[in-house]
């Protein structure tokens, strides 16, 4: 539940799906979830001497950081891995973003066309947790509710 009228963390659910079906991760495993708008921007001067300013819209791109509960994300790429190389194609996935607003409404949006790559399959370290990194980017995102 969000505080002082501020979402927090824990008021975002998300759904990660690939070309196969859902990544049953749970959201306890979840840590880290962020997402970021990819621009281009570009400035030209015209012979009045006024700069005018463009940004175009390229897509989004963003992270997970997971802990290791179970061997769902190490099978995930095991697969993409082993399709890539048997000269598979693989369809786009997409992830679904669900956010309890402060004010008791819901949000919801949609990433498309979503492509994803294992950056970190984590340290192995006697005690210490096993922390992976799934990044992600995607076409679009579109407002769903």
């Amino acid at each position: 539940m969000s505080a002082a009228n501020q979402t927090l963390g824990k008021d975002i659910r998300v759904v990660i799906t690939t070309a196969t079906g859902n990544l049953n991760i749970p959201t306890t495993a979840i840590m880290k979830f962020d997402a970021q708008p990819v621009t281009t921007e570009e400035k030209r001067t015209g012979l009045d001497g006024e700069a005018r300013h463009t940004v175009t819209h390229n897509g989004w791109k963003g992270s997970f950081e997971i802990d290791r509960f179970d061997s769902t994300l190490d099978d995930f790429w095991a697969q993409a891995e082993a399709n890539y190389y048997n000269g598979m194609n693989v369809p786009y996935g997409f992830i679904q973003e669900t956010i309890q607003e402060p004010n008791g409404g819901v949000s919801q949006y949609r990433y498309e066309k979503v492509v994803y790559k294992l950056t970190e399959l984590g340290a192995r370290e006697g005690d210490k947790t096993v922390k992976m990194k799934l990044e992600f980017m995607a076409s679009r995102r579109l407002k769903v509710q």
